[in-house]
């Protein structure tokens, strides 16, 4: 049920005025700074993406409103739509994200303890990223934003507070112990439809159909992929193939780390062409009597797993964040996928980091939960 819930709240976030809202509190805030524009849109990005949990609705809603800032206060068109491209894979690793809440139900691991676990690895690429648009802006020589003035900054703060609410109530309302994960995103699909009719009045009642429509249609996607991943799951672990692999990986006498390294591979060779739901429910059933075995803890193979999924969302061929922006942007694919590779390398840099130093995502959910 959180599925749904989180699509329709993508949806109504996507077309609410919340965006453009986020973008204009950040740049007012970070635009003085050098590169100020660009790591404003990357800042307004990460807090959108803690609001939805979707990485192309993250890229298609924050790409029409920081693509056109970009490219009209100088910067090329290849540099927004790489940087936006990019900046939409924090949407699914980024609580809340919903390749974890499949997960999580799949691997029957806490999801509370697995969003949590995305929040410094968020952190940590959402900085990476800062400093790769910050050394582009250095070589482009871009020059600062002015000062909006007083009045402008109070009024762009006091127009992103509701949208500011979304994040702060749902993830609360889940680590405070007041609602479910379920609940939770029933709570932001609300608040983001009413945030986005009463507040910034970017939807009219006329058009909630229609978005209850696309965000159904959504969901039945996903579950359509669910069902059929499941049957191959189960064929999968009728057939005896979970323990011929097993004895396969031992009689490897492989390492967890070297483990890890060749299911990155597979994946990203899977995540090329697959959608990030299938890769998760064709995958980690398969692999879970591994983790045990090798004593890879199931949370931190999970992000393991969603940042490898990143890299599938911005690798051709299916490489759905970079048809999203080109859609947006009407930019060429190849534009978009030249603008993304500095990105590309800071997200191997981090995934290579998570492997070799799992505390990275399993510092934060310890701390909270032991």
């Amino acid at each position: 049920m959180a599925v749904p819930f989180f699509v329709l709240a993508a949806a109504f976030i996507r077309g609410g005025g919340i965006a453009k809202a986020l973008i204009e509190v950040a740049a007012a805030w970070l635009g003085r700074l050098p590169a100020g524009l660009p790591i404003a849109a990357l800042a307004a990005t990460g807090v959108f993406a803690a609001i939805n949990g979707s990485s192309v609705a993250t890229a298609m809603a924050m790409g029409s409103v920081a693509i056109p800032a970009l490219v009209e206060r100088g910067y090329p068109r290849q540099f927004a739509v790489g940087l936006t491209a990019a900046a939409g894979t924090l949407g699914i690793l980024l609580p809340p994200s919903l390749p974890l809440v499949i997960y999580g139900l799949i691997a029957e691991t806490s999801i509370p303890r697995l969003f949590l676990a995305g929040v410094v690895p968020g952190l940590l690429m959402l900085g990476m990223f800062m400093v790769v648009a910050f050394l582009a802006s250095r070589r482009l020589h871009m020059t600062p934003e002015p000062f909006p003035g007083w009045r402008d900054f109070s009024r762009a703060n006091i127009a992103a507070l509701p949208a500011l609410t979304i994040p702060v109530l749902v993830l609360g309302g889940i680590y405070g112990g007041f609602v479910t994960v379920t609940e939770s995103s029933a709570l932001a699909a609300v608040l983001s439809l009413a945030i986005s009719i009463l507040v910034y009045r970017a939807i009219r009642m006329r058009e909630v159909p229609a978005l209850l429509t696309g965000g159904m249609s959504q969901t039945a996607a996903v579950l359509i992929i669910v069902a059929g991943a499941t049957l191959l799951s189960y064929w999968i672990s009728r057939s005896g193939l979970p323990a011929d692999f097993v004895r396969w990986v031992v009689g490897l006498n492989l390492e967890a780390w070297q483990f890890l390294v060749l299911m990155t591979i597979v994946l990203i060779v899977l995540g090329t062409v697959l959608e990030a739901y299938a890769t998760i429910l064709m995958t980690v059933p398969l692999t879970l009597p591994i983790l045990d075995a090798l004593g890879i803890d199931r949370v931190h193979y999970a992000i393991v797993v969603v940042v490898t999924i990143e890299i599938g969302l911005l690798s051709p061929p299916v490489a759905m964040n970079l048809f999203a922006v080109s859609e947006v942007s009407k930019a060429p694919i190849g534009e978009v996928m030249r603008g993304v590779m500095p990105y590309l390398v800071a997200m191997l840099l981090l995934l290579a980091l998570l492997i070799v130093f799992p505390q990275i995502a399993l510092w934060l959910p310890n701390a909270v939960f032991g």
